[in-house]
């Protein structure tokens, strides 16, 4: 049997300290573990590699006669909610990858797994023309507003066995929060006073969402894969949350953070609104979601060393417009 055991990936003592168990046990034995999944598939692979790692999934691309498929091998992650979503887009014919084959039980391999389709193209954000980000950024708000048309069950993510736990949305962006922007990133850049308003905006009822719509949790022009050769396409959307279920202004709101580029901004707007304009409720809602994505992926890009003014700026603009420092925090 094939090992690949070039996949298997060495991980120094010196680097351990930032990974658990399951992703050293995943990634020093993933050529050994890739070997017995594309045995018990019955696959005949011409090429095997390693294909991409998110922050919750690596992805192992097999090369076959005429094609690619691309195993999805989750150290930690249950899976339950990526399979559900990409699932329930299939059903409705928005671009999203075909999943193949899955096994969440983990009764193989110590891990859940997905085998899929392979999306063609780069992502958005790696378009370098802005008519070709505009037309990404309306084709990518045209299918979420047709997924935010979805009903789920209830906030948050459906279990291994497919049963919702039934919970608030604003307990649900605190949860989100603390994923993105885990104490103690919100206060290196932000002051006592915006730490505050957050927290008050996140106990306020106009946040609340009393029908759950399937939304991405993550969305970006990185969850957009596109093709171009003159005119833009989009083939997928990728990557999902950990959440997927929520109040689907979040993901509009994740998508027009200020730290993208204007041109996907402008189109994936006037995309989402193609069908209709935002009503009342939601127009009120929209800014104070963006207020919250803009404030999350501040800290997020801090911690990550990446360029975050952009995002800290508009935080802290909309928190003086929307909320008003004096309305939410006594002074």
């Amino acid at each position: 049997m094939n090992s690949y055991a070039h996949l298997n990936h060495y991980i120094s003592p010196s680097a351990e300290a930032g990974l658990s168990d399951a992703w050293r046990r995943s990634l020093g034995r993933l050529g050994d573990y890739s070997a017995i999944l594309i045995r018990s598939l019955n696959l005949r692979p011409l090429e095997v590699s390693l294909h991409d790692q998110t922050e919750e999934h690596i992805l192992v691309r097999i090369r076959l006669p005429g094609s690619y498929l691309i195993l999805r091998v989750a150290p930690e992650d249950d899976l339950a909610a990526y399979v559900y979503q990409i699932r329930t887009l299939n059903g409705h014919n928005i671009p999203a990858p075909q999943i193949i084959q899955r096994d969440l039980s983990r009764s193989l391999v110590p891990f859940a797994f997905t085998l899929e389709s392979y999306v063609p193209g780069v992502t958005a954000i790696e378009l370098q023309s802005a008519p070709l980000l505009r037309g990404a950024g309306r084709q990518a708000g045209r299918a979420l507003r047709r997924m935010h048309r979805i009903p789920v069950t209830s906030a948050g993510r459906p279990t291994a066995s497919g049963r919702w736990t039934q919970q608030n949305w604003r307990t649900v962006l605190r949860q989100i929060g603390r994923r993105l922007a885990a104490p103690p990133a919100d206060a290196l850049i932000f002051g006592e006073r915006e730490q505050r308003v957050v927290a008050d905006l996140l106990d306020h009822p106009v946040l609340e969402c009393q029908q759950p719509s399937l939304i991405h949790g993550r969305f970006s022009p990185r969850a957009v894969r596109c093709t171009s050769s003159g005119n833009v396409h989009v083939e997928a959307l990728i990557d999902p949350g950990h959440y997927v279920g929520g109040d689907g202004l979040y993901d509009l709101a994740c998508g027009l953070c200020a730290a993208y580029p204007e041109p996907w901004r402008e189109g994936l707007l006037d995309g989402y609104q193609s069908a209709g304009p935002l009503n009342e409720a939601e127009r009120r809602r929209l800014p104070l979601l963006q207020l919250l994505t803009n404030y999350w992926e501040a800290c997020r890009l801090y911690m990550h060393a990446e360029p975050h003014e952009a995002a800290r700026s508009e935080a802290i603009r909309l928190m003086e417009e929307q909320v008003g420092l004096t309305r939410l925090v006594s002074v």
